[in-house]
């Protein structure tokens, strides 16, 4: 595939680039190549959202012909084994709920085209998403999730949480068009696999070996693939919106389960924040035995969690809205993320991984 790349933004040689191969040549027409792509949607007891991702993808501007929609049933107990009854789809089905990694791979697998398209249940694309793929001519490509953060506290909590997280990269419309994602500039830069777009060979040879349902699928597939693949090209030309779990019980659920993925690549022995997540326990344990030997220190420290706590609340927000919005938000986010990564440590440390299960 040729990888002839758009102006950058970032200084980029040549040698960071991958060598060109013409597997996969997106600009080619239908005479030269069968263009096609199979999107493959891992799905799991989410009926609802995945029939509106499926109403939306058939809004799309590029031939219906020239790609395949697969979706892959993770073990669901509801209605989302029955969606291929209603639409164009190809059904891959797992008895058990076997988790992401295993659904991409399985669907990978299934794929009839080389190039693959993994797109979440919780997004709506663009109607010219594949279009733009074929026009930006690389792979792979990252999709770029942009949300609205006045629809809800939580849209806006969250909005709040990525602009920091990430700066100066996000919202990254605001930043550039594109992004690139490389080996030595990989942590600290947004990223995901809401939308990806990758040639199937590569994604095969980047699959993670571990199966738990803990490991962070998404960072550290990606990881691979900048490291045994290719640089990721995130661009904005392939915008979607995310759609957040507005009820606060699914919300706090699923924040408790993104934990233990941050802790399977951020907080590991040679993982980015290893040495500040060791340091913070052995302060926090110090803290605590000062505190049993002279017990006013604990109502010091209470104040001293308040103070930071606003702090934050005040560095994260862009407007007063933003600030309120944090201060009655973020405790149970962070509280539900914080138990998460605990229970997470629990079960590695007496070897008891396969009971975090989603």
């Amino acid at each position: 595939m040729s990888h002839q790349e758009p102006k950058q933004p970032e200084a980029t040689t040549e040698a960071d680039l991958p060598k060109a191969t013409t597997e996969n040549d997106l600009s080619k027409t239908t005479a030269e190549a069968d263009l096609r792509f199979s999107l493959i949607i891992p799905a799991f007891n989410c009926y609802d959202h995945l029939k509106r991702l499926l109403d939306n993808l058939q809004e799309q501007s590029f031939p219906c012909e020239l790609y395949e929609i697969i979706v892959v049933d993770d073990g669901s107990t509801d209605n989302t084994a029955s969606i291929s009854e209603s639409y164009p789809v190809r059904l891959v089905s797992h008895s058990t709920n076997l988790g992401r990694v295993q659904a991409r791979e399985s669907g990978a697998k299934a794929a009839k085209c080389s190039t693959l398209v993994f797109v979440d249940t919780r997004l709506t694309v663009d109607k010219d998403m594949l279009k733009n793929a074929v026009d930006l001519d690389y792979l792979p490509l990252m999709g770029v999730g942009t949300s609205d953060k006045y629809l809800s506290a939580i849209d806006r909590v969250f909005y709040c949480i990525r602009r920091r997280t990430y700066y100066p990269y996000e919202p990254q419309f605001k930043y550039a068009p594109e992004l690139w994602l490389k080996e030595n500039e990989f942590d600290g830069r947004p990223k995901g696999t809401g939308l990806l777009i990758i040639d199937r060979s590569m994604f095969l040879d980047c699959a993670l070996k571990e199966k738990y349902q803990d490991v962070n699928d998404d960072t550290k597939l990606l990881k691979n693939i900048v490291t045994m693949g290719a640089p990721i090209l995130r661009h904005t030309n392939l915008e979607y919106t995310y759609e957040h779990r507005h009820n606060w019980s699914d919300l706090l659920k699923h924040t408790f389960f993104r934990g233990p993925k941050f802790l399977d690549y951020y907080l590991v022995p040679g993982g980015p924040l290893f040495g500040k997540y060791i340091t913070g326990l052995l302060l926090l344990l110090i803290t605590f035995a000062f505190c049993l030997y002279w017990p006013i220190l604990f109502g010091v420290c209470a104040l001293l969690i308040v103070i930071i706590f606003t702090g934050t609340c005040i560095w994260m927000s862009e407007d007063f809205g933003d600030f309120f919005t944090c201060l009655y938000c973020f405790p149970p986010i962070a509280g539900a993320f914080i138990g998460g990564i605990t229970f997470a440590q629990i079960t590695r440390l007496f070897k008891m991984r396969t009971l975090i299960r989603h």
